[in-house]
């Protein structure tokens, strides 16, 4: 399906008000950049964090997101059985983590686009989860694969005529949709570094240790 086609039919928001909605909350647009700083501040083994952070990321908010991955790490690390409880996701998580562990690899879209942009490995990255799919009027609870393409372009066309990365345009839409499309009693936007900041402040621990097989 075309670009024009699929915009008519889903009745997206016009190219214009995206653009807006990124200026205002252009704020936001170092949510990964920020996460990945205070990860690595904390974690030695900051990319097996990352994955597992984005592993257990589905249908939870970013704070319990961050505990979840916090508990799973240290189990981990610390070759324990995992007993962390993952909520409405818990068994494809779970199942996702064992892969992971096993492989180095592990399964679904969003979650790997979500580990390559906070690792910042790719500009062009795009996370495309069930608010930015709010941000483009999509009611749908995961992107098809025309909603991918076209949602890749429009965040593309939009960080080109803002001088903006592609993952920092996405970051403001999911911002946008979280303050001001978010019908749940979450109504939280912070990234990971907010939470990681009061968490190490508050319980004055540096998780160290060593993950003892070879890790991306």
């Amino acid at each position: 399906m075309l670009i024009k086609a699929w915009r008519h039919k889903n009745n997206i928001p016009s190219i214009e008000l995206l653009t807006l909605k990124t200026k205002q909350y252009i704020v936001n647009k170092n949510w990964y950049k920020n996460s990945n700083k205070l990860i690595k501040k904390h974690f030695k083994e900051y990319n097996l964090f990352i994955d597992i952070l984005s592993i257990t990321s589905p249908r939870t908010s970013v704070k319990r997101n961050c505990t979840n991955a916090i508990e799973t790490y240290n189990q981990v690390l610390n070759n324990q059985k995992l007993t962390v409880q993952y909520g409405l996701t818990h068994a494809n998580t779970k199942r996702n983590i064992d892969l992971m562990l096993k492989s180095n690899k592990f399964k679904g879209q969003k979650v790997n686009s979500f580990s390559n942009a906070l690792k910042l490995k790719d500009n062009n990255n795009i996370v495309i989860d069930t608010w930015m799919l709010k941000a483009f009027n999509l009611k749908r609870k995961s992107p098809l694969k025309n909603d991918i393409e076209h949602i890749n372009t429009t965040v593309k066309t939009i960080a080109k005529k803002l001088n903006l990365k592609p993952y920092e345009v996405q970051a403001c839409l999911w911002v946008y949709a979280k303050s001001e499309l978010n019908n749940t009693t979450v109504k939280e936007s912070y990234d990971f570094s907010y939470y990681l900041k009061a968490y190490f402040d508050q319980t004055k621990l540096n998780i160290g240790g060593t993950y003892e097989k070879s890790y991306r």
